[in-house]
């Protein structure tokens, strides 16, 4: 690219010109990219209020049903009962007896020397049966290794796992271990090798070393039985694992966790005070200190706060002594956060943890519902903040056009200048060159005299 160099005929600095000029044809585009400056924080704070309304959003749902708002914990006296608790198990004790486990079929063959020859096992068809299922495997001379038996049954044979175990055994370490994939009296397993060859290789023998059965317990004197040691059903909310048979009844007990109901509580309150500080901050405007926000002139923030306020506010259909976020120890401040008391909190879940839990949880008036519903009119796909994010993105667009139509005008200009300029110092050059040529066509005064005077 070559360089413009001005003025060197004229004397005059044509670059600082020409930079003048361009400048002065650049109060328009700099306006431009000040207003789209404007639009772009503008639209970082809605989009930045967005993703906070999201974060409440979001807490709310993690206790917004009876499982999730309530929270318990499970506890046993014994090593042969353990328990695992949701939100909805129901709280007290109860006694379990375990007199047997479940367990998993498992069928195991006498031993080969080999793991890996070819015609080490016998060819024709096994018949497996799983849970009552029979499924034929065939085997040929071309794949009648113990590892080619137990791809077979691993690829077709549904609900049981085959592998090979080595025993260590000094001639015949080699056994194939076949295993229901699940415990419980249904999941039987049995193997028919009635349909090998034997004058084709091993016809292997098969143990049970361990059978199908159901686990047997008695929970609050009540028999019950599982396919699994992990029993679900029994109790509501509440998941016991019999890992031993009980030599006495084990106590195992389902408590009110306040401690956590309480952080959950916490992370609303926090999640909505982040909402509430940020559209503060946003709508701060002090013209004496240069302090405008984002949000100054704007309707939908404005709107945010009112509904949010109304919302926690409001009275709900009344549950017991409880119909609204008051009664829960949730107070609202001067500057529009709320607070929440933890021992009154507390004092509620004490006095009526089935009441408060449906005064949040109700699907049809419950303050979860409620809350949630109304963040969706913000920040869901019609939302008003999403629409006015999605505004503001198109006027960026077309701030960016025009941007671009301004700078291609400017470049166009400054172009122009260059060359009506260099037009101007050649025309010029061009003169000086004439006036020189002329200059030295006219004779000299002293010329003139001497011949004179001759």
């Amino acid at each position: 690219m070559s360089t413009f160099t001005g003025g060197i005929v004229s004397g005059i600095d044509t670059g600082a010109l020409i930079s003048s000029l361009v400048a002065a044809n650049s109060v328009t585009l700099n306006t431009i990219k000040a207003q789209k400056a404007t639009v772009s924080s503008r639209k970082d704070a809605y989009d930045t209020l967005a993703s906070r309304l999201d974060t409440l959003k979001s807490a709310i749902e993690d206790m917004d049903t009876s499982k999730e708002f309530r929270s318990v914990t499970g506890a046993s006296n014994s090593s042969a009962v353990g328990i695992t608790v949701a939100g909805d198990a129901i709280v007290g004790a109860m006694s379990v007896t375990v007199s047997q486990l479940a367990s998993t079929a498992m069928e195991v063959s006498d031993g080969v020397a080999s793991e890996s020859d070819s015609g080490t096992m016998a060819t024709g068809t096994y018949s497996f049966t799983v849970a009552g299922v029979t499924t034929n495997v065939t085997i040929d001379s071309s794949s009648s290794s113990l590892d080619d038996l137990v791809s077979a049954i691993n690829d077709q044979v549904d609900g049981v796992t085959a592998y090979v175990m080595n025993t260590g055994d000094a001639s015949t370490p080699y056994r194939l271990v076949v295993t229901a994939n699940s415990s419980g009296s249904e999941n039987t397993v049995s193997i028919d090798t009635s349909g090998l060859d034997s004058s084709t290789g091993t016809v292997p023998s098969f143990t049970e070393v361990t059978a199908a059965q159901d686990a047997k317990l008695e929970v609050n004197g009540v028999s019950v039985t599982s396919s699994s040691n992990d029993v679900t059903g029994v109790i509501q909310g509440v998941t016991l694992t019999a890992t031993d048979v009980t030599s006495s009844a084990a106590t195992v007990t389902v408590s009110k966790d306040t401690a956590s109901m309480v952080t959950k509580m916490e992370a609303v309150v926090t999640a909505y005070n982040s909402v509430m500080s940020y559209i503060r901050g946003q709508e701060a405007w002090n013209p004496k200190q240069g302090i405008q926000g984002s949000f100054v002139g704007e309707l939908q923030p404005t709107d945010v706060v009112r509904q949010l306020q109304s919302t926690i506010s409001a009275a709900y259909t009344a549950v017991g002594d409880f119909n609204s976020l008051a009664n829960l120890g949730i107070s609202t401040k001067q500057n529009g956060d709320i607070a929440l008391d933890s021992d009154k909190f507390t004092s509620a879940l004490d006095s009526g943890f089935n009441d408060v839990t449906k005064l949040f949880t109700d699907s049809s008036n419950g303050i979860a519902a409620s809350l949630t519903t109304l963040l969706g009119t913000f920040t869901g796909t019609d939302g008003t903040i999403t629409a006015r994010s999605d505004s503001l993105a198109k006027d960026l667009t077309a701030y960016d056009t025009r941007i671009s139509t301004y700078e291609d005008q400017l470049t166009s200009y400054e172009a122009r200048l260059k060359q009506e300029f260099t037009a101007m110092e050649l025309a010029l050059a061009g003169f000086n060159s004439a006036k020189s040529a002329i200059a030295a066509l006219l004779p000299s005064s002293s010329s003139s005299s001497s011949s004179t005077s001759g």
